[in-house]
């Protein structure tokens, strides 16, 4: 069996997710020192909705329930928390459900076999599968193999599996554990979100950058991380202030 703790391949899906016959092991790797930065917990940014949440997610360690799952609508932070509770336990395997369409069934069941030996399973996208029949039992195989051994699974979906069109024998094992619900940030809180990310890094945004981003981005918080992250790159030696003109510098570089 290929190791799979040695693999060298971005968990960033957009290399991977139009091939096919794609070795599986790629969608089953412990994160990279570069998300390592970018998705750890302390740099999740819960606001006043999600501090319960993130506070469950620092909680689940090898001594709590088998599962954990993670709800929440696009672009409020399911993946971020998936991958900082990866990063917290330090050895594990994250599986982008949604990157498994070009898989065969034999390359899938080959990747939850090998999954399987990691103390912690994190599977993104769990209700967004292709082929979800097949997956569901997969993922099912997966629970009990992880339990027979002392392993831990935790999961991020659109809506908690009692609501998820999946099968009961799947459901009733994730909602053993712990589910949790992530609540997407408004305007208000992304504004001060974005002001807490650029005050991390010792910068500040004028009230014309911060309102372009927050009009025209429908970033997620580990978005505007990435992009703090740009433009404190581009920033002139000596300044740290954040004006209309990098930031659309910035972003039209982004978009050439």
């Amino acid at each position: 069996m290929p190791d799979i703790s040695n693999f060298n391949t971005s968990l960033k899906g957009g290399a991977v997710a139009g091939k096919r016959n794609i070795p599986s092991t790629q969608l089953a790797m412990p994160l990279l020192l570069p998300e390592e930065k970018l998705y750890a917990l302390d740099r999740f940014y819960a606001g006043v909705g999600n501090s319960a949440a993130l506070a469950a997610a620092r909680s689940f360690t090898g001594n709590s329930s088998a599962a954990f799952v993670i709800v929440g609508q696009r672009q409020s932070g399911k993946t971020h928390l998936l991958k900082g509770i990866l990063l917290n336990w330090k050895k594990g395997a994250f599986i982008d459900a949604a990157l498994l369409a070009g898989f065969t069934e034999q390359d899938t069941a080959r990747l939850f076999r090998e999954a399987a030996s990691f103390p912690l399973v994190c599977i993104d996208n769990l209700d967004t599968m292709p082929d979800p029949e097949n997956l569901h039992e997969e993922v099912f195989n997966l629970f009990n193999a992880l339990s027979s051994t002392g392993g831990h699974i935790a999961v991020a979906m659109k809506v908690s599996p009692a609501k998820a069109d999946m099968p009961d024998y799947l459901s009733s094992r994730l909602l053993t554990g712990m589910v949790v619900t992530l609540k997407r940030p408004g305007d208000e809180e992304r504004a001060v979100i974005l002001r807490k990310i650029a005050q991390d890094r010792s910068m500040s945004l004028t009230p014309r950058a911060l309102g372009y981003i927050l009009e025209r981005s429908g970033r997620s918080v580990g978005d505007l991380l990435a992009l703090a992250d740009r433009l404190e790159k581009n920033l002139v030696p000596g300044s740290k202030r954040i004006g209309l003109q990098l930031l659309k510098r910035v972003l039209d570089s982004e978009a050439s």
